[in-house]
């Protein structure tokens, strides 16, 4: 092939694709996605686990962190604030309301204070894996992918079985170009626990730029058999027909 030919082939495969959008989920969605609880700290109910260190969090204080759990079930977040707030003056160590707080936060608009609440919830606690995960978040959100990956680094050694932040850190390494990091990244985290289809969809962006358009297709045709009826599968499918036409 000359010089010329392949410059024309290269500026077609280009325009191909910039036709396929950028995920349309967005980071905070994703972490949503993956994370039924949505960042939310459970524990000091019935069942829930909690450090040694944690055990002496006063009762008053956990019977108020109880109360914020159920108005966030009730998305009274104006009520969380204030029980939240009652049961730090009680324990100004709890990580857990702190880590909520957090939560509250982000729904009420409020991402100065949110960051403020989540640091203070791991500086309580340096091993809180839920606070570095949402801090992560909020680090994908306003695009500071250094941090979340440093965050979810930190949360992988925290739990080296969860797929979370082995995933989200697969598609913070594919936003930053570090392809070959994106491609381990998400084999990874499709490995751990029940596999996660999107782990795919990163894959084959990452393929796609690499111009390794077969082993693309074989991600997105395997997102496709794992989640037929998922929300992204139209998308997935018109990706597809458009890395096909490169082959």
């Amino acid at each position: 092939m000359t010089s010329r030919a392949f410059f024309l082939l290269f500026l077609l495969t280009g325009c191909a694709l910039a036709q396929i959008d950028t995920f349309p989920e967005g980071a905070a969605a994703l972490e949503k996605k993956f994370n039924s609880t949505a960042g939310i700290d459970t524990r000091y109910t019935s069942g829930g686990l909690v450090t040694v260190s944690e055990l002496s969090v006063p009762a008053k204080a956990r019977n108020e962190f109880s109360k914020s759990l159920e108005s966030l079930r009730k998305q009274n977040f104006t009520r969380a604030l204030q029980e939240l707030k009652r049961a730090l003056a009680i324990d100004p160590a709890f990580p857990g309301a702190y880590n909520n707080l957090g939560v509250v936060y982000s729904h009420l608009g409020d991402t100065q204070q949110e960051r403020e609440a989540l640091e203070k919830a791991v500086a309580c606690n340096d091993h809180f894996k839920l606070a570095y995960l949402n801090l992560a978040r909020m680090d994908l959100v306003s695009s500071d992918l250094e941090g979340a990956d440093e965050a979810l680094v930190k949360v992988s050694v925290l739990d080296p079985s969860d797929p979370v932040p082995v995933l989200l850190l697969a598609y913070s390494e594919l936003m930053q170009g570090r392809l070959p990091q994106s491609i381990a990244a998400a084999s990874k985290a499709h490995g751990l626990n029940q596999p996660h289809a999107f782990a795919h969809r990163v894959a084959a962006r990452a393929f796609e730029q690499q111009r390794q358009f077969d082993r693309a297709i074989a991600e997105l045709k395997t997102f496709l058999k794992e989640e037929p009826a998922s929300s992204s599968a139209a998308d997935v499918r018109r990706e597809l027909e458009i890395v096909q036409r490169l082959q």
